[in-house]
């Protein structure tokens, strides 16, 4: 299960694929770590608080939302957890 998510990879975690809550609007991957995070499936990013330049992934952007998908809001913590984990033995 690799990142990012959703069709055109506007959500750079699984976590935020199953709570909206926290799904960032404004993200870069981050260079400054690894690059994919094994322990929770997703790319390691660095949240941004406006758009900036091309390398960094606007949501609001047509075309690149990271809206939708809500089923997995809802499950408790404890549920998403146990998705996550059952996800990283595929």
């Amino acid at each position: 299960v690799t990142a990012p998510y959703l069709h055109n990879g506007s959500v750079p975690t699984l976590e935020a694929v199953l709570n909206s809550k926290i799904r960032p609007v404004y993200w870069q991957r981050s260079f400054t770590k690894p690059s994919y995070n094994y322990e929770m499936p997703g790319w390691n990013y660095d949240m941004k608080i406006e758009p900036g330049d091309n390398e960094i992934y606007n949501t609001t952007v047509r075309g690149f939302s990271n809206k939708g998908h809500y089923f997995g809001d809802k499950l408790s913590d404890k549920e998403r957890r146990a998705v996550i984990e059952y996800l990283k033995t595929l």
